[in-house]
Formats: C-alpha cells, sequence, structure tokens
C-alpha cells in the first residue's frame, strides 16, 4: 500500500471509523482502506462487495412490489436513469432483499384488535394450485399473516395457522376470526395455550362487506402472483409483500399511511431504510 492520504469526510461502510486512507482506484472509481477492520471499499452510494447505488436497489424493490415486472423495471430505470442493469440481476436484488424485509419486519409487534379475518386466494406455482392464507386485523387493516400452503386440507391449514399467531397476540386474548366459506366449524372456538395461558378464537362467518373490504387491499398483489414460480420464492415473495403493504405503501383504507407507521415505533419506512439496515441484520 502506498500514497495513502487520512480522509475524515468519509467513514467506512463496514464500522463507521474514520481512519481510512485512500488505496487507488479501480474502474475510475476512488477506493479505500479502513485502519480499523481491515477492510477495502468503494466511495459511492453501494453496500459493502455492491457496486450498485442503494437508490437504485430501492427503486427496484418499490416498483417491483407496487405490481411492475421485472422487464418494466429494466426498461425505466433505463430510459429514466440512463443505467442497465442485467435482469437476472434485478431479480437477485428482489430475492436478497425480500428476505431481508422479512427478517427486519419480524422485531415488530403491531397493535391489534379483537376481530380479524381470513381471506384465501387460490395461486398456481409449479404447475400445481396453491392457497395463500391472509390474516388482516380489521380494526387496523395490519396484514397479520400470509402464508402459503400446497393441500387443500383446509381444516389442517386452520390447525398450521394457530402456531404463527401465537407470537401476534397477547396470552389470554380471545380473537374473533372471521372466515370464508365453508372453513371450519363456525360458531365453534379453537383454544391455544400459550406458556400456560389459553387463548380463544371464535369463529364466524365473515360478511359480504368484510370479504370485500380484504379484496381490495390483497388487490396489488394480484400482479406479483402471476411470477410465482415456486413454493419457496413464492413465500419469499408473499413475506415480503406483506412488509411492502404494512411499513411501506400506503392506501386508501389506511388513509395511504402504511399500518404500521400508524401504529409507529417501526423501524423502516422506506425500501431504503431496508436495504441501508440489511447490514446490521
Amino acid at each position: 500500500m502506498k500514497n495513502f492520504v487520512r480522509n475524515q469526510a468519509i467513514k467506512c461502510k463496514y464500522c463507521q471509523s474514520t481512519a481510512i486512507v485512500k488505496y487507488g482506484t479501480f474502474e475510475g472509481m476512488q477506493r479505500y482502506f479502513c485502519k480499523e477492520c481491515r477492510r477495502k471499499f468503494a466511495d459511492n452510494d453501494a453496500l459493502p462487495k455492491m457496486k450498485t447505488p442503494v437508490w437504485i436497489i430501492s427503486l427496484v424493490l418499490d416498483s417491483y412490489y407496487k405490481g411492475m415486472s421485472i422487464g418494466e423495471i429494466q426498461k425505466e430505470i433505463d430510459q429514466r436513469h440512463g443505467a442497465y442493469y442485467a435482469q437476472s440481476s434485478i431479480y437477485n436484488w428482489i430475492l436478497r432483499f425480500s428476505k431481508e424485509a422479512v427478517e427486519q419486519g419480524k422485531s415488530f409487534h403491531p397493535k391489534t384488535g379483537d376481530v380479524w379475518c381470513l381471506y384465501i386466494t387460490p395461486i398456481k406455482t409449479e404447475k400445481r394450485q396453491s392457497l395463500i392464507y391472509d390474516i388482516f386485523d380489521i380494526s387496523s387493516k395490519f396484514l397479520l399473516i400470509s402464508r402459503i400452503f400446497e393441500n387443500g386440507n383446509k381444516t389442517s391449514l386452520i390447525n398450521l395457522i394457530k402456531p404463527a399467531s401465537v407470537s401476534i397476540y397477547s396470552p389470554g386474548q380471545t380473537i374473533t376470526l372471521l372466515l370464508p366459506d365453508g372453513v371450519g366449524d363456525l360458531d365453534s372456538t379453537l383454544e391455544i395455550k400459550n406458556k400456560g395461558t389459553t387463548s380463544k378464537f371464535v369463529l364466524k362467518q365473515a360478511d359480504k362487506e368484510i370479504k370485500g373490504q380484504c379484496n381490495d387491499l390483497l388487490k396489488k398483489r394480484s400482479r406479483l402472483i402471476r411470477s410465482f414460480n415456486n413454493i419457496e420464492v413464492a413465500q419469499i415473495l408473499t413475506g415480503a409483500w406483506q412488509v411492502h403493504y404494512n411499513f411501506i405503501s400506503g392506501n386508501e383504507k389506511t388513509a395511504r399511511i402504511p399500518p404500521a407507521q400508524k401504529m409507529g415505533g417501526t423501524h423502516f419506512k422506506t425500501w431504503s431504510d431496508i436495504v441501508t439496515q440489511s447490514m446490521k441484520y
């Protein structure tokens, strides 16, 4: 290493230290070396080990979860910003940071009411029929659960949802769960034991208005569903859309303020936040 010049204005992308020195250039871009963590990085708006600016990746994710296809996103970035990226790169960003979004969303604990609604959407993945089970909190419109199931045994699917629900509500709480036609035994009660406390789900029939509300909230996801090609990827993208809906993208049902932001205490509000904070997870 030679020609080192300390630069106090720039911080290390890995450890935030200012004890850095210039380390030559690569493809016309200034590079630096951190004396604290002994790592090299480039002077650009990109994550460590990446060349693409954070704002480009954030734009890709926001556009994708608003319903644009990968081909449309590629064309939009090329025409509007003069930057060409391969569709394979765009797909890899979507998959990588969708996983990050799901992980970051796990730490948020929503403030929910005691009336929830189950909505079922048939989808096709890997040339076979599957089902997306979504559960909304009626009062806040927060999307509590999105899970994909491969079988059509609706009674067993209710049982699979129960363990996932435990982390969302308080032990001892009684929840009225509104169901679509043909799911579960109506006017019955499911009991869930958690940490020595029994919580109850009272099963009721969802009326036409409630089902219509759930359908309206999920309309923007319909185009995303058509891009599913296998169960594993479909579950990742469904989970990330759940984060996008709850934390980032407002709609008319929530006065265009995402449900999580209305509740307060969120540690991210944009895809840029998620991408930037991904180093911490």
